[in-house]
């Protein structure tokens, strides 16, 4: 069936402006889920969100004005594009053609009318505004962009995973290789940490991965963690060099994934130990709500600088240096177990944390280079009283 439509250009950008029923819609687009779809760079829906918008269609006074917004490569699109003698351009779907958009905004208020069909199948015609973004050859990263823009700017929806996406297209576009995949692991293991909420995790929902946001939830931001633990993930990839040469793509991206959830339970294991030796620079795990309403667990302390980039840096640069001086990069209970010894043995309290006490001041890379080796007794320190 035909559908009239306008193909336009805002800036460098190509697009497609027409009005589709819902069934169609729901027929020919897809909502690619992080982890769960190849290439999926958003989050599950919430039920929540679409079920209220379920409710208001039970209304019978609802409209929904603004476009649904639908990405196609443009290799597939010349598949449904048509064009008339008389310059007129027309979509064009026959049975076969499921799933060739994906969903960029818009996914909750088709899941809305989906459930709301149960009531009034009729809403099987209802006409929606589209607009669909079309994505040039090995550019999908393009769509992932004006998610983020749309989803931080407009709704100040959580957009993290839009980072760790951008990681994922920038393999799968070429732009990064094996010898650039430490940044791509080190921030898909910040992800991990973060929705990790094992009570022992005391990085649970503290790194702050999502740039656009206005969360006051989180005590270090991605950039700085990621470089805290570069040596971490230097010892991994050195250890699976052998395995990584062979992969390509796709499977770079779940070597990288994988790699990850490894290095999130190292990495906990060896921060419970930071949390036994200075237990009162952390909170018991309790809620705190952010900016949109939704309550995260928290263990950090804002007035310790244990978990801020002082000590982030200086006590993982610690278990990096054991990693590849001690253990040849193996990662082992051997490793914890002198990690364990060092924090033990620490001349360090926890009053030395405090902002503004005995490691105030110290902000750069040589700084926290000296803050590791006062955690080591390697180097002598004046307590601020």
């Amino acid at each position: 069936m035909k559908y009239q439509a306008i193909k336009y250009k805002q800036s460098t950008f190509d697009l497609i402006s027409t009005v589709l029923p819902f069934e169609l819609i729901n027929k020919v687009s897809k909502t690619l889920i992080y982890g769960i779809d190849e290439g999926g760079y958003q989050r599950i829906q919430d039920e929540n969100h679409y079920m209220k918008i379920k409710r208001y269609i039970e209304t019978s006074t609802y409209i929904f004005p603004n476009s649904i917004i639908l990405a196609v490569d443009e290799s597939r699109l010349k598949d449904i594009i048509k064009q008339e003698s008389n310059g007129s351009t027309f979509l064009d779907f026959d049975s076969k053609q499921d799933n060739i958009f994906r969903i960029v905004d818009g996914q909750h208020r088709l899941l809305g009318i989906e459930h709301a069909l149960k009531g009034d199948s009729n809403l099987n015609n209802l006409n929606l505004q589209v607009t669909i973004i079309i994505t040039p050859e090995n550019r999908r990263s393009i769509e992932m962009e004006i998610f983020s823009n749309i989803n931080s700017k407009a709704k100040r929806l959580k957009t993290d995973l839009i980072e760790l996406a951008k990681y994922d297209y920038r393999i799968i576009e070429n732009k990064i290789g094996k010898s650039e995949l430490n940044p791509h692991i080190a921030i898909n293991t910040a992800y991990y940490l973060n929705e990790n909420f094992a009570p022992n995790n005391v990085w649970q929902n503290a790194i702050k991965i999502d740039i656009h946001s206005e969360h006051k939830i989180g005590i270090i931001g991605v950039k700085a963690f990621s470089e805290a633990i570069s040596g971490i993930v230097s010892s991994y990839l050195n250890i699976n060099s052998t395995e990584i040469s062979s992969l390509e793509n796709y499977q770079l991206i779940d070597y990288s994934r994988n790699a990850a959830r490894c290095l999130t339970d190292f990495i906990i294991s060896a921060w419970e130990i930071v949390n036994n030796k200075w237990p009162n620079t952390f909170l018991v795990p309790h809620k705190e709500i952010d900016i949109d309403n939704q309550y995260r667990s928290i263990v950090y302390n804002p007035n310790f600088y244990i978990q801020k980039t002082l000590g982030c840096k200086s006590i993982n640069y610690i278990i990096s240096d054991i990693l590849k001086n001690e253990f040849g990069n193996e990662f082992n209970i051997n490793a914890l177990n002198i990690f364990e010894d060092i924090i033990t043995k620490s001349n360090l309290n926890d009053y030395d944390w405090l902002l503004g006490k005995t490691l105030s001041g110290i902000s750069s890379e040589s700084g926290f280079s000296k803050v590791s080796r006062i955690i080591k007794n390697e180097e002598e320190f004046i307590r601020k009283e």
